[in-house]
C-alpha cells in the first residue's frame, strides 16, 4: 500500500523526531555512564589518597604507590622525599631496592632457561653445583625455587647481628669485607648438612634464591646483572630497573633507605651485604613494575604453561600443598609468589623489605588488579597497604 504526500510527510516527521528522541536517550545514557565511571574514578581516587595519607609525613621519607586495573594505570601516587638531605622528592621514575621481590625475576630467569633447555626443574643441585657434599643430589631446582631444599640462612652462618652497627649511611665509609653472591655459594657448599630432608617442609630460604642466581651465570655465562638486562628488563622496556653487584654499579635516581632511629630519620642504605644478588639486588621504579605487572598477562618472556608453574602452588614430599603464614593471609607458594584468596579470588604476592626499604606487589588475576607499594623507610605496614588498595579496587 501506498500514503498519500500528507500522510507521508506526517509519518517522515515522526520518523525524524523519534530518531532524534533515541538520539537524545542515547547521548543521556553514555554521558550518565560517563559520569558514573568519571564518578567511580573519583570514589576510587578518594579512597586511596585517604588510605595513604596516613602514611605521609613531612619532611621524611616516602612512597610511591599504584593501583593497575584492566591493564591500566588507574591510580599512581608518589610522596615524600627519595634524599632527605638534598630534599629530592620521589617521583614515579625514581628507583627503590626491590630486596626481595627480585626473587621474582631470579624465577623467571631460570623459567627462561628452563625453554632454551639449558635446565629442567627436577634437575638436582648437584648437576650444577658440584661443589656441594652428596646431600646436593637430593635437592632439585624446583626445591630451591618453592623454598622446600633444606638450606641454611647464610645469615645464620655469618651469625650476623642485624643491628643499627649493620646498616650504615650510603655516605659511611665500606665495611672491611663486602660479601658477595659467589662467597655466599662457597659458604653454604662448606655446610655439611641441611636443615631437613629436600622437600619435607617450607621454609623462607634467601640462599636458596642466591644459589639460582649463581646457577643462571653458570648456564648462561653472563652476570646474572647482564643475565636479566638482556632477557628481561630490555626486552619489556624497563629500562629504569637494574641489578647491583660487586661492581657497585651507579643507580642515577636512587631512593635512599631510612629508618627511624630516637624519633629520627636515619639514612641506613648501606650494609656489607648489599652486592648479595638472586635473592635481592634488584632497583626499579613503580613504572617498570607496571611493565613487569602486564607481561604477565602475556607470553612476553616464556610460554603460558610455563609460567603458570610459577602461580601453581608447591608441594611437600607427603603430598599436601605448601603452607605458610608469613603474610596477612595463610598462603601456599609458587616460585616466588605467595598464593592465597582474597575475596574468593586467586592473589598472588610477594613483599620485600632490607635496608631502609620496604616492598610489595599484589596480583588479583581473574579481576585483572595489582597493587604495587614501594617505600623507601622501614615500614611494616607495606603490606597491609598493597591488600587494602586491592580491596578499594575489587568492591
Amino acid at each position: 500500500m501506498k500514503f498519500s504526500g500528507a500522510i507521508a510527510r506526517r509519518l517522515i516527521i515522526r520518523r525524524i523526531e523519534t530518531i532524534k528522541i533515541r538520539a537524545m536517550m542515547a547521548g543521556c545514557v553514555l554521558l550518565a555512564a560517563s559520569t558514573c565511571v568519571s564518578v567511580q574514578a573519583q570514589t576510587l581516587t578518594a579512597r586511596l589518597n585517604k588510605l595513604l595519607d596516613d602514611w605521609k609525613e613531612k619532611n621524611a621519607p616516602g612512597m610511591a604507590a599504584m593501583l593497575v586495573r584492566n591493564g591500566r594505570i588507574e591510580y599512581r601516587r608518589v610522596f615524600g622525599f627519595a634524599d632527605l638531605d638534598a630534599h629530592t622528592p620521589i617521583t614515579p621514575d625514581t628507583q627503590f631496592l626491590l630486596a626481595s621481590l627480585t626473587k621474582q625475576f631470579t624465577a623467571m630467569a631460570i623459567m627462561i632457561l628452563v625453554e632454551r633447555h639449558k635446565l629442567q626443574f627436577d634437575d638436582t643441585l648437584a648437576k650444577f653445583c658440584p661443589e656441594f657434599p652428596a646431600y646436593a643430589r637430593t635437592i632439585t631446582i624446583r626445591n630451591l625455587l618453592n623454598h622446600t631444599a633444606g638450606l641454611t640462612q647464610y645469615d645464620d652462618i655469618l651469625s650476623v647481628k642485624l643491628d643499627e652497627n649493620y646498616f650504615r649511611s650510603s655516605k659511611s665509609p665500606p665495611a672491611a669485607h663486602e660479601l658477595t653472591s659467589a662467597e655466599v655459594l662457597q659458604l653454604l657448599s662448606r655446610e655439611q648438612k641441611l636443615r631437613f630432608a629436600p622437600g619435607d617442609k617450607f621454609e623462607y630460604s634467601d640462599s636458596a634464591y642466591v644459589v639460582l642466581g649463581q646457577i643462571v651465570e653458570r648456564l648462561s655465562g653472563e652476570r646474572y646483572a647482564e643475565f636479566l638486562k638482556e632477557t628481561i628488563f630490555d626486552p619489556l622496556g624497563m629500562h629504569g630497573s637494574l641489578v647491583v653487584d660487586e661492581r657497585k654499579q651507579k643507580v642515577p635516581r636512587l631512593a635512599l633507605g631510612y629508618a627511624k632511629r630516637d624519633g629520627k630519620w636515619q639514612d641506613v642504605t648501606y650494609s656489607p651485604e648489599n652486592a648479595v644478588y638472586g635473592e635481592d639486588g634488584i632497583y626499579s621504579t613503580i613504572n617498570d613494575l607496571y611493565k613487569w605487572d602486564q607481561a604477565l598477562y602475556a607470553q612476553r618472556l616464556v610460554s603460558r604453561l610455563t609460567l603458570e608453574m610459577a602461580f601453581t602452588p608447591g608441594h611437600t614430599n607427603d603430598g599436601n600443598e605448601i603452607k605458610t603464614d608469613l603474610l596477612l593471609r595463610p598462603s601456599s607458594y609458587g616460585f616466588a609468589w605467595f598464593i592465597s584468596e582474597l575475596y574468593g579470588e586467586k592473589v598472588m604476592e610477594h613483599s620485600g623489605g632490607w635496608s631502609g626499604y620496604a616492598t610489595h606487589i599484589l596480583r588479583v588475576p581473574s579481576r585483572q588488579v595489582t597493587a604495587i607499594v614501594l617505600t623507601n623507610s622501614s615500614n611494616g605496614d607495606v603490606p597491609d597497604i598493597a591488600q587494602q588498595m586491592a580491596e578499594i579496587a575489587m568492591r
